[in-house]
């Protein structure tokens, strides 16, 4: 026979509370008792989920009450153990509770009254939170406020979970929005449901006075909320927050408060404690005072009630009690001190808004100048991209800010967007950035990730690896080259650690040389067919006929490239030395960026200063021959332009360099240090040009075969899907 319906269904999940359970269920018989003074039915269901012994035995006995319904399952979770209580419950309304909280005297029947009398669809939350643990001596309050306006709970919830777990509301509203399994990479269901039921238009009250006293437990599930992220809401979906226009100066509203004294105070507390040891009349006399003031301060910020309440669970949890050392410590959630923060939500809202649509490729980028090889890089894939998938929306996020060269960078394609994650954060604390930035992939429902040496990005996939195993996310790499230090012997390379930490999910390397992969493979165990070679693309198709040199003038020699460690100017000035100036001339342009202008004085260098849009913007008519110092390098678009531009090249064997100037066939290669080697290499240009002019021809043979723009979409088109 059916059981007849009640008016409250209180739904208890149950997991390893053990002996703990039964003060919530003290708790809660406490405030049954209150319902039965105004006839209202109820019944209690135990929902346990993979129940361990003590939880198991404990619950055996109120198997008999008629009060009790207890149901068993093996979900492993919290959300499907509610969501299979709300199934089996009788109640047309539903209160939710955790095994290991316990609610105030009043919640109940306060909580009820207040969502049976509401006309529209409503959920009831406590006026207060009181965080307790056995492991921490201060307690923590969160005083909760009701529901704001859809658009500002959006912008604040976008950073924060305005309220606990701990819920009364219709039965219909449990029975619509499911609690989603916190699973895959997801955490965090109960701030899940939040912004679902917000995202309806389904309002939040509170039930004044009332409070939850909540458990925090090293071994709780809570835990398993850490490395996760929130799994898609229409509360945040872009066009929604991007649509958002909050009142006038509500986006005015500052971050936290104003100065306090407290931690000032608690730190003097602290230190006074510290020394009672060495001047314990002193102390003695100091700590109470300063006790006093944080216990007089803490008690002006909460009610009457509160402590009420605090001293009636005493009776159930001895641990808590409102006394002034319990008070005078107390901690408030960020929340309570300014319910209407709007601050990190507008952030939120402005990198929305650097989007039109959702992502379908997204890059992944540190620093970038605006005129550098990554930019060409980026702009290669990206028109690579475009001609393969036309539909796709391509974007490129930095964790640096973007300066105006890099937004206005002739390499990048139109339609693309710039996400300038470095500039909107600025100033925000690591935590705070990875909160918005793991929402804004989320929401952004990009599913393929492309890293260009950001070490933050290979840190976050690390973090969230189990997110990308299991929803489908594709995540490739690009990767140049390695690199030593100031140290010769000690090298410096994503590949290690970075790219070993994240191995399990990645999906395909790409590099633009083949050195690159072998030095990889040398001390990593990675599975060689996730490399692959995209020789960057050059212009093939307005390249520059090689000129016959004249030997009439002294041969003029450009060194183009950043002043810095690893291109070595250092070798380029030694080189300079042992060279005659009535046969040679060097002009050096280049960004000084680890030295001073002052480096090239008393030299036969000519110092021509910075240039900006590739070796192409330099007078290179004026020039016989290029000369590469570089100590570490992949495949330098630098090269690939000087080849296109006629110009034979004497280089240093780093990196990839070798695959496009290969000794005595499209160029001069020499050993790094061999200062010797290079001197030779540019006499031998002065006294065979024949085969400097045949080195050239040959070199751009080579760019035309193995580095054109069509030959590179092809294969973009083929290994980027």
């Amino acid at each position: 026979m059916k059981k007849k319906n009640v008016d409250l269904s209180i739904i208890i999940t149950a997991h390893r509370e053990g002996v703990i359970a039964h003060k919530t269920i003290m708790g809660i018989l406490r405030c049954t008792d209150e319902l039965d003074k105004h006839g209202i039915t109820y019944e209690i269901i135990i929902g346990l989920d993979n129940p361990d012994d003590a939880t198991d035995t404990y619950y055996k006995r109120w198997d008999g009450d008629p009060r009790f319904v207890i149901v068993k399952g093996s979900f492993g979770n919290p959300a499907d153990n509610r969501n299979n209580a709300v199934d089996v419950s009788r109640g047309r309304f539903i209160s939710i509770f955790d095994g290991d909280d316990i609610p105030s005297r009043n919640w109940l029947l306060e909580s009820y009254k207040i969502a049976k009398n509401k006309k529209e669809l409503t959920v009831v939350k406590p006026n207060f939170k009181l965080q307790f643990s056995f492991d921490e001596k201060d307690k923590v309050l969160w005083v909760m406020e009701p529901s704001f306006s859809k658009e500002e709970d959006a912008i604040i919830m976008s950073y924060w979970n305005r309220w606990a777990i701990m819920t009364t509301a219709p039965a219909e509203i449990f029975k619509t929005f499911r609690y989603k399994a916190a699973i895959n990479g997801f955490g965090f269901e109960d701030y899940l449901w939040n912004c679902d039921i917000r995202a309806a238009g389904i309002t939040c009250e509170i039930a004044p006075e009332t409070v939850i006293f909540y458990r925090r437990r090293i071994n709780s599930v809570t835990t398993a909320h850490i490395g996760t992220v929130l799994d898609y809401t229409h509360l945040l979906d872009h066009d929604f927050i991007r649509s958002i226009k909050l009142p006038q100066g509500m986006a005015n509203k500052k971050w936290g408060v104003s100065f306090s004294i407290k931690p000032l105070v608690k730190l003097l507390y602290k230190l006074t404690v510290q020394c009672m040891k060495k001047a314990p009349r002193l102390s003695r006399i100091a700590a109470p005072i300063i006790r006093e003031i944080l216990y007089r301060r803490a008690v002006s910020r909460i009610t009457q009630p509160l402590i009420d309440a605090w001293s009636d669970v005493n009776s159930i949890e001895n641990q808590l009690y409102p006394d002034k050392e319990s008070i005078s410590h107390l901690k408030f959630h960020p929340l309570s001190l300014n319910q209407h923060n709007t601050k990190l939500g507008l952030v939120y809202q402005e990198l929305a808004k650097q989007t039109n649509k959702d992502i379908d490729y997204l890059f992944l980028a540190p620093f970038m100048s605006g005129m550098g090889g990554t930019e060409k890089l980026l702009g290669n894939y990206m028109r690579a991209l475009k001609a393969a998938h036309p539909d796709w929306q391509i974007a490129v996020l930095s964790t640096m800010p973007f300066n105006e060269d890099t937004l206005n960078c002739k390499f990048f394609p139109d339609g693309i967007d710039f996400i300038d994650f470095g500039r909107i954060t600025k100033g925000l604390s690591e935590w705070e950035s990875g909160i918005l930035w793991s929402h804004f992939i989320i929401q952004s429902k990009v599913k393929r990730l492309h890293i260009v040496n950001d070490e933050h990005w290979y840190r976050w996939i690390r973090k969230h690896e189990n997110l990308i195993k299991k929803n489908n996310y594709i995540v490739n790499v690009s990767l140049f080259m390695r690199e030593y230090s100031k140290e010769s012997d000690h090298i410096i390379s994503f590949a290690d650690p970075y790219l070993t930490e994240i191995w399990p999910v990645v999906n395909k390397v790409f590099t633009d040389n083949r050195k690159v992969v072998d030095e990889a493979l040398e001390n990593n165990a990675f599975d060689e067919n996730k490399f692959i070679v995209h020789y960057q693309p050059e212009d093939t198709e307005n390249m520059i006929e090689p000129k016959k040199i004249n030997l009439n003038r002294p041969l003029r020699i450009l060194w183009a490239s950043r002043v810095s460690l690893q291109k070595r100017p250092d070798i380029l000035k030694k080189i300079a030395e042992k060279l005659d100036t009535d046969e040679f001339q060097i002009d050096a342009y280049g960004h000084l960026q680890h030295y001073k202008k002052s480096f090239f004085n008393g030299t036969n260098i000519r110092y021509k200063g910075s240039f900006s849009g590739g070796v192409k913007s330099l007078p290179l008519e004026d020039y016989d021959v290029y000369l590469y110092t570089s100590a570490t390098d992949g495949m330098p678009n630098i090269l690939l332009e000087v080849v296109a531009a006629g110009l034979p090249i004497v280089a240093s064997n780093a990196g990839g360099i070798g695959e496009l100037v290969q000794n005595d066939k499209t160029g001069h290669l020499v050993d790094i240090e061999d200062i010797d080697g290079y001197v030779e290499a540019l006499c031998n240009i002065r006294k065979n040009p024949a085969t400097a002019f045949s080195h050239a021809i040959a070199a751009q043979e080579l760019l035309k075969n193995r580095h054109s723009f069509k030959s590179f979409e092809k294969q973009v088109s083929k290994d980027i899907d």
